[in-house]
This record gives C-alpha cells, sequence and structure tokens, in this order.
C-alpha cells in the first residue's frame, strides 16, 4: 500500500476538528448576510473542497478530475441507455484509481523492478470510495433514467466531507434528495445524537484500535510460532474493526449533526454465524455495491456461472482492498468460505457455529495483514503444522512480549475490546445500543482522554 500524507481529513487529528468549526463559524457569518436559498448547499460544498485541498493540492485536483468526467457523461449522455456507454464511462472514472493503486504493482510483476516515479506515487486519500460512489451514480442515473441531478448536488453527493474519504459508499436515491434539500440547521436532537456516535466512533479508533496496534507493535512475531501467529491475527482483527468501524461510525455521527442521515456501514460484523452473514453486516455499502452493480449485472444466482462469478467478485473485493496478492488470496478465501453452508449439510449449535465462524475470520486476516508472499507462507506452513504446536511454542508467547507490563497492558486491552464486543451483541435489533446511550458516552470520554496512545492515529482504510 501507499504511504499517504493526510490532517485535515482524519478524524482522529486535532487538525481536522480545528479546520471544521474554523468552517462552520465562517458559514455561519456568511449566512447572516447572504440570505439566498442555493447559499447553504454552495456552502456545503466549499467545505467539503476547502478539507480536500487543506490535505494535498493533488487529492483536490484527483477529485475534481473523477467528478468532471462523472458530471460531463451524464450531462452527454445519450437519451436512450447504453451500456456500451455506460461501461466506457464508469472506465473513464476508474482510470484514475487503476494508475495510482494498481499501476506499481502490475509494472513491478511484468519488469520485476519499480520506478522511482511510480514508487514514491501516493494514493489520493479517498479515491477508492468517491470513485465507486460516483460509478454508481452514473449506473442508477442512466440505467433508471433518472433525471439529471444539477451541477451543485451532484457535487455535493460526491464530495460530502464525513463520507468521502472512506465511505459509506452511498447511493443516488439515499443521499441525493437529502443534498438538494440541505440546508445548515441547528436541531439539537440530530446534534446530540450525531456527538453519540461521533464519541463511539472515537473510543473504538483512539481507544481500542490504537491501543491493539500499539500493543501489537511491542510484540515480536515469530513466524514459525503457531501460537503467535494467531496472536497476531487476533490483533489485527480487533485492531481493523475497531479503526474502520470508528470512522464509519464518526462519519455517522457527523452526517447526523448536520440533518443528514447515511447508512450504518457496520452492524456487529464479529456476532455472525457464518460468512453470508458477514459481508451483510461488515462494509456494508462495498457489499451491496458488488452485489448491484457487478454480481446481478453478470448474472447473478441465475446464471449457471454462479460459483465462478462469486469467485470473481470476491476476487475483485481483494484487488479494491490493495494491490497485491495477499489481497487477491482474501478475497478468494471469503468466497470459498461464503460457500461452506453449500458444500456440507452438518448443523451444529449456533455457539458452536459461531466459535467456527470467528476462527476462520481471525485466520482469513493473515492474508489481509501479511503482504510479504514469502513470509505469509512460512505462517501458513506453522499454522497447519501439527507439530509446531508444542509447549515451547507456547511458552515463546510470554516471551514474546518485552516485559510483564506489556503483557499485562494487551491482556487489558483484550478484556477492554471483549467488553465492547459483549455490549454491542446484547441488543442486535438495535446495532450498538447500549453503547450509544450518554452514560456509556461519558465514560467513554473519560476513557478517549486517559487512554489513547501517543503517536500517530492513521486509519488502516485510508490506504484504499
Amino acid at each position: 500500500m501507499s504511504k499517504l500524507a493526510f490532517v485535515e481529513v482524519n478524524f482522529s487529528f486535532h487538525a481536522f476538528w480545528i479546520s471544521l468549526f474554523v468552517g462552520i463559524a465562517l458559514i455561519s457569518l456568511i449566512k447572516l448576510i447572504i440570505k439566498d436559498a442555493r447559499i447553504d448547499r454552495i456552502l456545503l460544498a466549499f467545505l467539503s473542497l476547502s478539507l480536500l485541498g487543506l490535505e494535498s493540492v493533488s487529492t483536490l485536483v484527483v477529485f475534481l478530475s473523477v467528478f468532471g468526467v462523472t458530471y460531463g457523461g451524464l450531462r452527454w449522455a445519450p437519451s436512450s441507455f447504453s451500456r456500451l456507454f455506460v461501461c466506457g464511462l464508469s472506465f473513464l472514472q476508474l482510470l484514475p484509481l487503476l494508475f495510482y493503486k494498481y499501476a506499481p504493482f502490475a509494472v513491478s510483476q511484468v519488469t520485476g523492478d519499480l520506478p522511482d516515479v511510480l514508487s514514491d506515487l501516493a494514493i489520493p486519500v479517498g479515491l477508492s470510495f468517491y470513485t465507486f460512489q460516483m460509478v454508481g451514480l452514473v449506473v442508477d442515473t442512466l440505467k433508471g433514467r433518472q433525471p439529471l441531478p444539477s451541477f451543485l448536488n451532484c457535487l455535493n453527493f460526491a464530495s460530502f466531507f464525513p463520507q468521502i474519504v472512506a465511505g459509506p459508499i452511498e447511493r443516488r436515491s439515499d443521499l441525493l434528495p437529502q443534498m438538494e434539500s440541505f440546508r445548515f440547521r441547528l436541531n439539537w436532537v440530530d446534534v446530540e445524537l450525531g456527538v453519540r456516535w461521533v464519541v463511539l466512533g472515537l473510543f473504538m479508533k483512539l481507544t481500542l484500535g490504537d491501543n491493539l496496534a500499539a500493543e501489537s507493535g511491542h510484540v515480536v512475531f515469530d513466524a514459525k510460532n503457531p501460537f503467535l501467529v494467531w496472536l497476531e491475527c487476533v490483533f489485527f482483527s480487533l485492531r481493523v474493526y475497531y479503526d474502520f468501524c470508528g470512522y464509519s461510525l464518526v462519519a455517522y455521527g457527523l452526517a447526523r449533526m448536520l440533518g443528514i442521515r447515511l447508512m450504518l456501514n457496520f452492524r456487529n460484523p464479529y456476532w455472525t454465524t457464518n460468512f453470508r452473514d458477514f459481508w451483510r453486516n461488515w462494509h456494508i455499502s462495498l457489499s451491496q455495491w458488488f452485489r448491484d452493480y457487478l454480481y446481478i449485472p453478470l448474472g447473478g444466482n441465475r446464471g449457471r456461472f454462479r460459483v465462478f462469478l462469486l469467485f470473481l467478485v470476491f476476487g475483485v473485493s481483494g484487488v479494491w482492498h490493495g494491490a497485491g496478492w495477499n489481497f487477491i488470496f482474501w478475497g478468494l478465501l471469503h468466497g470459498a468460505f461464503l460457500l461452506l453452508p453449500k458444500w456440507t449439510s452438518l448443523k451444529v449449535p449456533k455457539p458452536l457455529a459461531w466459535g467456527i465462524h470467528m476462527v476462520l475470520v481471525t485466520f482469513s486476516w493473515l492474508f489481509f495483514l501479511e503482504q510479504d508472499v514469502a513470509l505469509l507462507l512460512q505462517k501458513l506452513g506453522s499454522l497447519f503444522d501439527v507439530t509446531s504446536y508444542h509447549m515451547g511454542h507456547l511458552k515463546g508467547v510470554v516471551t514474546a512480549f518485552p516485559s510483564k507490563s506489556a503483557l499485562l497492558a494487551s491482556l487489558v486491552i483484550f478484556a477492554l475490546s471483549a467488553l465492547s464486543l459483549i455490549l454491542e451483541g446484547c441488543r442486535l435489533q438495535v446495532p450498538y445500543d447500549l453503547l450509544t446511550r450518554r452514560v456509556s458516552c461519558l465514560v467513554m470520554i473519560v476513557m478517549i482522554f486517559l487512554f489513547q496512545p501517543n503517536g500517530s492515529h492513521e486509519f488502516i482504510y485510508f490506504n484504499f
């Protein structure tokens, strides 16, 4: 994955909140002077683009290029629906993503070497997410013969700052009408509910996700020790969830404070008992995007090649997450796990099904976190070597920690993560209900200030 530099679009950085509060203050002053009904939507677009531009000029330029192709294509699309035109326009929309994200990998695989101009290439922040959202807008508008949105409404749909960087990937039917009627209004009910979601998201990111990253960084993981490989997978499985879900909940809360309803991108995915339900509750907007814009148009469950299509979609999903063989393996593995219920007629009790499912989910994260294929194969060899599960390697788990205090800190963060998961799963009908109550939020605010680690607070999914 390419290195990224970002500040003004990172919810865990003070600079983002300072920039946002300054922007809102300026907007409030402008609204006192200008009473035009369109000013709210103009100011929202200006705020979103300013935050992108403050991150870097190249980030803003790439976004505007994708948006320009999108709106221009919609503006001059033929009156009758043309599948060829949609495919061609979608390809043009995807060109920046293909170049920034996959050109270095493709060149290195062909030539065995990477030129400096490509090795130093940084993926513009949010490129994968807003590109997919704009491709969806094109398909929904042209295939559904929907009216062309105005330039301003289309720009706000594509650039809405809470979700432009890492989703959720919104649909025309859900977000565009809200952009068309957007107003900067102070609704205390929305503000309070939004603050609760923001607090929960920051708690997941700063208190849980970042501490898991910090503590795992202290451990010396030995690829020859299967217990340590499993421990590394457990660390990462919890970290990636709290990191990405944390971002999504902050985005959800920020939008709610502005009166906008985004989709909830995670719904207690670690309480599912099979991979079909897992992908219905993990990164929901991406799962639905691949289902509606790739799997179903290619035939879906109706086609005779549905198993092939399933692997194709999950392979593409893996590639979407990163340019590397490990991501492709990760996607294909999830496709295979999704077919498990079709391959077996065994019925197991729900607690056992959950346990088996979580072992497989945890195992699959190894393909996501380990990008060195040789090291990945070594770790897999350790996991599947029955003779390597001996007492010496088990004792090696303790000695892998630099000190007893580091071991204790890891146990504490594991216990806190487990408690959070338990509270999440208590009321599955209302996701995160117990964690978004006022008392819970007050406790989480204290824990954020007391226990967030020092150092960088980068979001994992900003790399995608």
